[in-house]
């Protein structure tokens, strides 16, 4: 494309990119247009995504657009003299050669240093900033986190989906299984635990349908300590082991106290369900709940030792009984 623009196109070219990116340089706006083979509206874009990821800084020195037309000329005979040499004259002045395409490299480094921005390490593929890899981000809680200080409208419909299946971090309790566990012992609530699995969909359908409904929310904030694990950690390996899973995601009312599986729901919960089903433990906690049953124990093994007791004072009658009639059998033998 660039042999086919002549020197006013390149010069139109160029000044349209000064006027959108402003105190930019005329080399500046050569360098994207020529690495993006003249496409204004790519050139801009590679532009702001890099200049976003720190790889292009502000211009300290900004010439007037009216030495756009040095640069055409100088980039136009640039061109004519590449085809046999690599290095040209013009003026009797020796110039740099053109800048090679390197577009594709361009985007993946651009894309890296935007990947820093979001938490996620440098060498991964470039491809996890254009479509989200929901598998492994949800096992960092940093990267669900939106770049307030970013203007970048291209950012903004990616974030809104990230937001979307985001975990429940205001809900979750942070540690390992055993804290957690003590933790609503000591409070006197029932544990409500998420085993999750990156490679079902409906764990993120868990997340944003039923942990980001408002009465579900406040309900288990409320009543619940609520663990969220996925099931390749090593906590949610131990969890599957104890409780014997087989199904995920699952979701578990465990006893703190005893560790006991009070209920439990596979697959895709639905809020109404989950509240309907989470009523009967809102009634009391798990303190309660041992409580009666250490009532009803002395009911059941009262009634023994009253009827041992009856029957041993019928059997010492019994034997008073006969004793005086064997004593009077035997007055009346000496009598006779």
């Amino acid at each position: 494309m660039e042999g086919m623009l002549s020197a006013s196109d390149r010069q139109s070219m160029v000044s349209s990119f000064l006027e959108i990116a402003v105190g930019q340089t005329a080399e500046t706006a050569m360098q994207f247009l020529q690495a993006t083979s003249w496409k204004l509206d790519e050139a801009l874009q590679l532009f702001y995504v890099g200049n976003e990821g720190g790889v292009v800084a502000p211009a300290s020195e900004s010439p007037a657009v009216e030495n756009v037309d040095s640069w055409v000329d100088q980039n136009s005979g640039e061109l004519k003299e590449s085809g046999t040499s690599n290095v040209g004259t013009i003026a009797g002045e020796e110039v740099r050669p053109p800048l090679p395409v390197v577009r594709e490299t361009l985007y993946d480094d651009a894309l890296l240093y935007g990947a820093s921005s979001l938490g996620l390490p440098p060498q991964q593929s470039g491809s996890l900033i254009a479509f989200r890899n929901f598998d492994e981000e949800m096992k960092r809680p940093g990267v669900w986190e939106t770049d307030e200080g970013s203007s970048s409208t291209v950012d903004a419909p990616r974030d809104n989906l990230a937001s979307l299946y985001r975990p429940p971090f205001h809900l979750m309790f942070q540690g390992p299984f055993e804290k957690a566990k003590a933790a609503a012992s000591v409070e006197g609530k029932w544990l409500l635990v998420n085993l999750q699995s990156t490679k079902e969909f409906s764990s993120h359908m868990l997340n944003r349908d039923t942990w980001g409904n408002e009465a579900v929310s406040q309900t288990v904030s409320t009543n619940f300590i609520f663990w969220q694990v996925y099931d390749d950690t090593s906590e949610g390996r131990k969890v599957c082991t104890y409780y014997k899973l087989d199904l995920i995601p699952v979701v578990l009312v465990i006893d703190p106290i005893t560790g006991q599986k009070m209920r439990s729901w596979c697959g895709m919960v639905q809020p109404e369900s989950l509240l309907e089903d989470l009523v009967q433990f809102m009634d009391g906690g798990p303190r309660d709940y041992h409580a009666t049953l250490s009532h009803k124990r002395p009911r059941g093994s009262s009634v023994m030792p009253q009827q041992k007791i009856k029957v041993s004072t019928d059997e010492t009658d019994e034997d008073k009984e006969m004793l005086r009639a064997i004593a009077i059998s035997m007055e009346n033998a000496e009598r006779l």
